[in-house]
């Protein structure tokens, strides 16, 4: 239905929360899942679990951050399947202080992994899809770019600059046949959401702070995420390039 039957697909950050719900989507469409993470052994995991479903799954180790591991990552993807259909490009880290409490290290870390690792994803993929005249790239970017909360300044920051970035990269390639939108995830049951409940001072009140500000009451799944990212993906978005989906529940509306 999707067309996605042996599409080689690229998704950073794929052992956990929203990489790990969009691989399985897409393993279940078809598509060839390209699990890449820094954490290899759970990545492997995950592919396995993939594969025991009947999906085709492969583990890489990738730190995004760094040009010269994303360029020997999508190099060996390159040789092994010939092409790259879709970049997924989600990993991303976080820390929850006050602006002045956050590090040097701590932005850095940030801007690094979120920011950076989405431009070396793009540097390097995005010259593969124009040999093939077509490619779709998606971004996982935040509500927290659109309407944020305290202590959330540096990642804030990094998911902002993430639709800066997307819809300028949208225009240099758009002619190439390249598509590159982002989702906006609201809160999701991500180990990202999880830490930041259970480092609050009161976990149990955080939690129901955060559900209570979602209309539909409920955190999203990481697979609702995912299918989202396959629409973009998909020839169902074929005329879509330079925006963002929203899929948060309702809690931009109300913003």
């Amino acid at each position: 239905m999707w067309g996605m039957e042996d599409k080689v697909v690229i998704i950073t950050g794929a052992a956990n929360g929203i990489g790990r719900g969009t691989a399985g989507v897409f393993a279940a469409e078809g598509a060839q899942a390209v699990l890449v993470d820094i954490d290899l052994e759970l990545a492997q995991r995950v592919a396995r679990d993939i594969e025991t479903k009947g999906g085709r799954a492969i583990a890489l180790k990738c730190d995004v951050s760094r040009g010269e591991s994303v360029k020997n990552m999508v190099d060996e993807v390159a040789q092994k399947f010939g092409r790259i259909d879709v970049l997924h490009a989600n990993a991303a880290v976080q820390t929850t202080k006050p602006t002045c409490e956050v590090t040097e290290e701590e932005w850095d870390r940030m801007h690094n992994v979120n920011l950076k690792g989405v431009f070396l994803c793009c540097k390097y993929v995005i010259p593969i899809m124009q040999k093939q005249k077509k490619g779709a790239v998606i971004i996982t970017s935040s509500g927290h770019a659109f309407a944020t909360y305290a202590n959330c300044s540096a990642y804030a920051a990094t998911k902002g600059g993430e639709l800066a970035y997307m819809r300028a990269v949208a225009l240099d390639y758009a002619r190439d046949g390249i598509r590159v939108n982002c989702v906006v995830p609201g809160a999701t049951d991500t180990r990202l959401v999880q830490s930041y409940v259970q480092e609050s001072k009161n976990p149990e009140e955080t939690l129901q702070k955060l559900l209570g500000s979602v209309p539909m009451g409920r955190l999203a799944k990481p697979e609702e995420i995912g299918h989202a990212v396959l629409f973009l993906a998909s020839d169902y978005a074929a005329y879509i390039t330079g925006t963002s989906l929203t899929v948060d529940g309702g809690i931009l509306a109300q913003a």
